[in-house]
């Protein structure tokens, strides 16, 4: 019984969810560092859109705790790379 626990406590995201939570954490910040941006207010709101679409198809703890950790990482961004992101899209 104490040896499933730990499995469970020590899961990992995989790789599917770290990635999907790398784009979705950078897609979010860059939303909210463009929402007050002349010329980038819709191009924010479809970062947004697309963030939570991302997050809506991957539900689990592991994808939460990937998703916090890719956001914090996720401010360093430049506003040029948010910008071309949101170009992109």
């Amino acid at each position: 019984m104490i040896m499933i626990s730990m499995v469970a406590f020590n899961s990992v995201a995989s790789f599917d969810e770290k990635v999907a939570a790398s784009f979705a954490a950078k897609y979010e910040v860059c939303a909210l560092k463009l929402k007050d941006t002349h010329g980038y207010k819709l191009k924010a709101l479809g970062l947004k859109i697309k963030a939570d679409e991302i997050g809506r198809d991957k539900i689990s703890a592991d994808y939460v705790k990937a998703f916090i950790k890719e956001k914090n990482k996720a401010w360093l961004l430049p506003l040029h790379k948010c910008k071309k992101f949101a170009d992109r899209l």
